[in-house]
Parts: C-alpha cells; structure tokens; sequence
C-alpha cells in the first residue's frame, strides 16, 4: 500500500486497483428516521439545493455520511470527520485558530471582523465562526458536504463549500442510547440519548456527551501534560405536529470547553530556542499559561406548513452565542519573551430565514426565499513583551454586520432526461467597527468609525443530462463571494489610518463537470467531478506600506488571485453480503496566480505567483473496508481505513521549512454486536505518523504544530 500511495505516478493507478480500504465513504442506504432515508430501496436523498432530492439527480459534487457510517468509522467530531472527505483540510491551533478549507479555498475567520470562507449549518443554521465549528457529533442523522462555490442557496461566505449537518429528531415512540469510550491517554468520552412522544403532537429529544481526557504533550517547565481535552455539552429537541400539515421544531444546545492547548511547539533550534529545542514533539518548554476556554451555545426555531398544493412554507429564526478566551505562551519558551492573557472573542448572531418550496412533481421546481443575518463581535487582544503589557500592546475591537438577502433556485425539464437549472441570489451587507490600540505614544490608535458595505450577486446555472436511471451527467458553472471586512487583530506600525484596517470581498467562479453512476443493479455507485476555480480578489496578508506614509505593516488587503483545478472520484462496492469497500481521491493544482508580498522597510515586493495555496495538498486519497459476519447470536465486524494526505505547504512562501511530506494515517475497528449491544476496539493513526498541521515564524522562532498521536481504546453502545 505504501508504495501505491507514495509514488507520484501511479496514484491514481493504485487506487483503482486497489479500491480497498477508504476513507471517503460515498453515501449509503439510511434508515427511516434518517433525513437521508430511502425515496426508494435504493436512493439515497440530500437537501443540498433546500428541499430532499435524490443525490443522483443533484447536479452538484457532495459526499453524504449518515449516522450509521460516521459510528462504524468512528467519528466523534468534524476534526475527525474531515479525513473522509476528499479535498477537505481542517487544521486546529486552539479554538480562535480553527481553519477549514473545501478544494484549497476557506481559511479560517481569525478575529472578529474576518469571515470564513466555507460555511457550516446545523439543522439549516449558519455557525457564524470557525471557533464553533468542532463539536461533538452526536445523534446527526446525516453531513452533506456540498464542494465548490454554495452562494446562491446557503449566502455569503461558502465560496469553499458548504458542511451541512441535520440532527436526528425524535419519533412516536420511545427510544435511546448509551454509549461510552476508554482509550490511551485517560481518554474518556460518554454520549446519551432517550427521545419519545409526550402527547398525540407532541415529541421530545434529550442529548448529553462528555470528553475527557488527559494531554499528550509534557511540558518540562512545569511538569504538566498539556493538550488535553475537558468538553461537556448537551442538546434538546421538541418537535410539534398538530397536523400532517403542520410542523414546529425547537433545537437549543450547549457546549462547554476548558483546556490546556498549545498554539504552537517548537520547530527548530532556530533564534532564541536554540538552548531549548530537543526535537521531541511531544515535549515542550514553556513557562506561561496555555489555556483555551470555549462556551457556545443556541436555539433555533423551525416552522414547516403544507399547503393542499404540496408546497411548503418555512421560517427558521436562529439566536447563537460563541465566547471564546485563550491564554498562550507564544514563544513557547521558559524565558518570557511574548506571550497573550488573554486573547477573546465574544460573538452573538440572530437570523431569520422564509423560504418557500414548490412541489416537486411538476416540470418547474423552485426554491425561493429572503434572508436577514445579524451578528455582533466583541474582542480583546493582550499581548505582553518581555512580560510587560506597556512594551507589548492592548487591542480591542468590536465589528457589527447586518445582512439581507433574497433568492431563487429552479429547476425546468426540457426534455425527460435534460434538466435545466438556474439561481440568484442578491445580498446587500452593511459592517461597522471600531478598533483601539494601546501601543506606546506613537503606534496607539482609536478608529471609532469603521464603515463599508457589500451589493452582490451570486449566481449559479447547470445541465442536467439522464439517459438511464442509473446514470447522471451534468455541467454546473456557479459564482459565490465573501465579505469584505476589518482587520481588528493587528499591532500595526506607525501612521496607520482607518483605510488600512479595511478590505473588500473576495470572489470564486466555478466550472465544473460530473457524472454520477450506479452498476451491477446498484452494487457500485461511484461519482466523477472534474472542475477549475477562478479565485478573484482573494484576502490576503501582506506587508505593505501604510496609508500614510511608506512605513510597511501587516495588512489584509484584496492583493491576492488563484487558480485551482482538479478533479474528485469516490466509488462503494459491495460485491457480497457482508462487504463494503469504498474508495475516494481528489487532486488539486491550486496555485497563486497574483500575490505581490513587500518586504518591511522596502518598496521592492516579492510575488508569489505561482506558489502552491496553503494547506492544499496535491493528492488525497482514501479508502474504508467493512466486512461483517455472523458469530454465534450476534455478528463480528471488521473496519479499515487509511487516507493518504500530499505534500502541501503550510504558509504562501515556496520554502523547506513549510514544505510537508505526504503521509498516510491508518485506522481500524473490530468488534461485536448482538442484539441492541455493541463492544468494539478501535486505534487511530495505528502506524504513529508524526505530520505538521500548521508552521510559521514568529519572532525569528520557528513554530508548528503537529498532529494527534496514536490512540486506541474501548468503546460499548447499548440501544433500547
């Protein structure tokens, strides 16, 4: 295997030869509680354009997970579940560090007044920041992972994609779960559920989880593990329904994090760190505080009426609350030289969502809607130099944005077979802020009237070609955008004037061709996506020189396009009962087409033009094999997987130090069910493969950070 997924040149030979054990697992039949149920024996529906369709007919790339293929991979959270999906990056330093990236295009929304460039929706509401993107995954029916540009339907800020996650809802009769895992490093994790009906209309779900579990890095200064985990979190569902017309849902959840997490460890004996550097990544030397407190929480309400014509009326009104306070040792020295206590951000959203469905019988199908989307961000930025805030900086901001958006998605069939489908959607978006700097008498600033404003309009067009129930092809050119915004997290340079803390949107074209199979009376299903991305505009920071004068700063500016192309195939065989094999692969030639970087002090700007994106590996390609058979009263499974992640680097510049090898990380479970009881062993990452996540330089330091080491424990769930 190693040699089939480490040679350049026959990737993609390897894979099809040995579709054997993959990650990417293409969606299969689901249960009938399941959002993903079966429209018959053998389809398998998505809401990726706002209303059930079968995914075969969607002229769009996504891969689908129901619960029961996320439990047999064992997938707790989206860090997890990012392994499955190809051409997906998630890479965590600390919950104000979050990034996710679809086909090299994402990033993560690093303070308050930048956005993410991938969307994430839970039971249709927007998470307004990547720092409340990992949570437990407990009780989802079903992910959709929508790839490419989703402006037209989900809004603003999905020009990656779109992570799409629906909740399990309660049913007419009672029922629950109880499951909990022990593994390596003291780790502890429990889950619970019981829902059921409370009267004829009315029906109610309670979820708990808890995470524990004790750090893998020592550090040697104070003789503590750090990077543990200490997650609790809950969530309830009521659903109503006085009527087969009627149906009110109300979803409220809570999520608690309190660990000790490094943001970066020590790459290099270089600069100061040169006493100190062993080389043991799992060893750190740092003598202040590292801590990352995270509490969120939300409720949304959802409306759905049928009219006797069969379309559909919906309102869904969302209220989110995301708190966030780390402390970090940047240096991650024991000599003081930087460090942040604290570093926050304290953000709240509102939304409110009308959409109506036409029925889905006739020749014209639409989906059409208004959108308003609230959110309001508070931040405080500490940062000590030599252990002192007045040589070091204190920064706090605040940035308001208010949305408005209508749209229409339709679909017309020209013929039988030939489906022609359009969308719009228009935004109008509107942001304030204000920005303070204490920074000594010459680098302190008070912009109290930061303003812009966004008019857009996205915008999306697909063919749609049938010959054969079995078989789909289409062609999809799609625009999406994401907003401009303030750059509130700097300790700026001398001169500074509000129009430097400014940039406007940034925008991604989308061509893309497909084809979507089933074979062997539906024993292989497979998809094809081939695409090219045309980045415009893209946010970027950049050493230039300031509004006033030619002293350079770190800005975020408009400087930045990128081309991006490549192509995507997933495929699930079950060549006899009891066997599941599926594989994935994408590849991506994503590079900088224009990004000129200054140099501090200079007018000279080195273009990174032709540089590869950051954290946009070349290849990814996975592969999962489940294999069940009876044993006694019960029956034994047995699950593989292995994913093999491409070089990429880790920041824009061409350099060695950023530059990370491809490696393949290796899972497996084995285990027994009988009846409604399930005992399993698990591992993760069994062959030990150290890789980095994340590299830069700060304060001539060499930094990154690495990912999660072996682990492997027990796990026991019980249904009744």
């Amino acid at each position: 295997m190693k040699k089939i997924i480490s040679g350049s040149s026959i990737k993609v030979l390897g894979f099809i030869l040995c579709m054997a054990p993959a990650n990417a697992v293409f969606a299969a039949e689901t249960g009938a509680d399941s959002e993903a149920s079966s429209v018959d024996s053998g389809e398998i529906v998505v809401t990726a354009r706002r209303r059930a369709e079968s995914l075969q007919d969607v002229p769009v790339s996504v891969t689908a997970f129901d619960q029961t293929q996320l439990e047999t991979a064992g997938i707790k959270s989206l860090r997890d579940m990012s392994r499955l999906m190809p051409g997906v990056q998630f890479t965590e330093r600390g919950s104000l560090s979050t990034q996710l990236t679809i086909r090299g295009v994402g990033g993560d929304s690093r303070n308050i007044g930048i956005e993410a460039g991938v969307g994430m929706y839970l039971d249709g509401v927007y998470i307004p920041r990547t720092s409340g993107y990992n949570a437990d995954l407990a009780e989802i029916a079903q992910v959709e992972v929508l790839r490419g540009p989703q402006g037209t339907l989900f809004g603003k800020n999905t020009i990656g994609g779109v992570i799409n996650i629906t909740t399990k809802e309660p049913g007419d009769t009672v029922e629950g779960s109880v499951y909990a895992s022990y593994g390596n490093y003291n780790a502890f994790r429990t889950q619970a559920s019981i829902s059921g009906p409370l009267s004829d209309t009315l029906s109610a779900k309670l979820t708990v989880a808890t995470y524990d579990r004790d750090g893998y890095i020592h550090n040697i200064f104070n003789d503590q593990d750090v990077n543990d985990e200490n997650r609790r979190g809950a969530r309830a569902q009521i659903v109503f329904k006085p009527s087969d017309a009627l149906k009110v849902k109300l979803n409220a959840d809570f999520t608690r994090d309190r660990r000790t997490v490094l943001q970066t460890q020590m790459d290099s004996p270089a600069g100061a760190a040169a006493p100190y550097y062993t080389g043991n990544r799992f060893e750190a030397n740092s003598d202040q505080p590292n801590g990352d407190k995270r509490n969120m929480w939300g409720t949304d309400l959802t409306a759905e009426y049928s009219l006797p014509n069969d379309m559909v009326l919906a309102s869904i009104s969302a209220y989110r609350k995301i708190n966030v306070t780390v402390s970090s040792d940047i240096d991650q020295l024991p000599i003081n030289l930087f460090n942040s206590n604290p570093l926050t951000d304290f953000v709240q959203m509102a939304s409110q969502e009308f959409r109506i469905t036409s029925p889905s019988d006739g020749p014209f199908r639409y989906v059409g809607g208004l959108y308003y989307y609230h959110q309001k961000g508070t931040a405080l930025r500490q940062i000590y130099i030599g252990g002192s805030l007045a040589n070091g900086a204190l920064n706090r901001a605040k940035a308001i944005t208010n949305s408005y958006a209508a749209y229409i998605n339709a679909d017309y069939d020209l013929l039988p077979q030939l489906t022609l489908n359009g969308g719009l959607r228009y935004t109008y978006e509107k942001k304030t802020g204000d920005y303070l700097q204490v920074r000594g008498p010459v680098l302190s600033y008070d912009f109290d009237d930061l303003r812009r404003s966004d008019k857009n309009v996205s915008w999306t067009g697909s063919l749609t070609y049938k010959p054969t129930r079995e078989l789909t092809i289409y062609g999809t050119v799609s625009k999406g955008f994401k907003s401009g915004g303030f750059n509130l997290d700097t300790i700026g340079a001398a001169n500074l004037i509000s129009r430097d803390l400014i940039f406007g949107p940034e925008s991604v074209i989308n061509y893309e061709a497909g084809i979507k199979g089933q074979l062997f009376g539906r024993l292989l299903r497979y998809s094809l996506a081939a695409f090219r991305m045309d980045y415009s505009d893209k946010q970027v920071a950049q050493i230039v020189p300031t509004g006033a004068s030619t002293v350079s700063s770190v800005q975020v500016t408009n400087a930045g396009k990128a081309r991006i192309k490549g192509f995507e195939v997933e495929a699930t065989l079950r060549p006899f009962e009891g066997l599941s094999l599926s594989g994935s692969a994408s590849y991506l030639d994503a590079k900088y087409t224009r990004f000129d970087y200054s140099t501090i002090g200079s007018t000279v700007a080195v273009s990174y033009a032709g540089n590869r994106i950051e954290f946009t590996p070349d290849w990814m390609i996975g592969g999962q094999a489940e294999y069940r058979f009876p044993a006694g009263p019960g029956e034994v499974f047995l699950v593989g997987s292995a994913t093999y992640t491409g070089d990429m680097y880790l920041q824009p510049e061409k350099l060695p130090k950023y530059h990370e090898s491809g490696y393949t990380l290796i899972d497996a479970r084995i285990g027994y069910e009988v009846g409604d009881l399930m005992i399993a062993l698990w591992g993760k990452n069994l062959t030990k493969q150290d890789y980095r996540t994340y590299a830069r330089v700060f304060g001539g330091l060499d930094q990154a950070v690495w990912g999660e080491p072996r682990t492997y424990g027990v796990e026991m769930r019980y249904r009744f």
